[in-house]
């Protein structure tokens, strides 16, 4: 066989290698990080050169198409445990290795409830309520229609009103978020600590928002361990029926422990 011909067959065999490995991808088989992408598409391009026949030209669009998959795999695999706030079993391993066992013990013991269930409502929780039941109308003019009651076109501009000033001190919070981020990310319970605890609360409150109608993202910094908050640069305005809620309770001793 002349030197060329063989020359063109291994080059051949090369892709076809390629081809084979990142199907056992595909297949779940493989790991797709254990696949050199940036080595492969290297191959692919130095090889390209020799092709001439239709055949070979096939052959080099599917090792291109076969290193697309791999790539997307990997994407996935990002895309997965991120929503999750997925974090790396041995990152876990070695902080809970670097930790004496004393220290483990309290933090232990710091953090066991042993009970079903805990509900706490928060002083702006009570705030709402109390101004919800004061402000219902008497029995007798419940019964009549929303359109007979006095004051209820009020009513309801008053709540347009309180949405507006929600919105308003949201948004006000996600320039502060945006301004102290300076296009990183900043840890959770030092953006919304406050002097006094009904002011951490409040912020809380509203952070929750930011979060839930996509101003800012939640996600946990895999080595610290911590939350961070990391602000969009255009809130993407999805519909409020699809929003999520983002709920993190904030007890006075928690907002002590981080105070001091």
């Amino acid at each position: 066989m002349p030197k060329g011909r063989r020359h063109l067959k291994k080059a051949r065999e090369r892709l076809e290698r390629i081809i084979e490995a990142c199907e056992e991808v595909e297949a779940g088989r493989l790991d797709p990080f254990a696949i050199p992408v940036e080595e492969l598409i290297e191959v692919v391009r130095e090889l390209f050169p020799l092709w001439e026949e239709p055949e070979d030209l096939s052959l080099d669009a599917r090792a291109v198409e076969a290193i697309s998959s791999v790539i997307r795999a990997q994407s996935e695999w990002v895309k997965e445990r991120s929503t999750r706030l997925y974090m790396d079993p041995f990152l876990v391993e070695e902080r809970i290795s670097a930790i004496e066992p004393e220290a483990l013990a309290l933090l232990f013991l710091s953090t066991w409830h042993p009970i079903v269930e805990l509900e706490q409502m928060t002083l702006l929780s009570l705030e709402l309520g109390m101004k919800y039941w004061s402000e219902l109308p008497s029995r007798e003019k419940a019964e009549v229609g929303l359109e007979e009651l006095p004051g209820a076109g009020m009513a309801i501009e008053e709540a347009t009103l309180e949405e507006e000033r929600m919105e308003e001190e949201v948004e006000a919070l996600w320039m502060e978020l945006k301004q102290k981020a300076q296009g990183g990310s900043v840890p959770y319970w030092e953006f919304v600590m406050a002097d006094t605890y009904s002011e951490t609360v409040r912020r809380a409150y509203l952070t929750s928002f930011m979060v839930s109608y996509d101003y800012a993202k939640l996600d946990v910094d895999p080595l610290k361990g911590e939350l961070v908050l990391k602000p969009r640069r255009k809130p993407r305005k999805r519909p409020k029926e699809r929003a999520t809620s983002v709920v993190i309770p904030i007890s006075y001793e928690e907002w002590e422990s981080h105070a001091s």
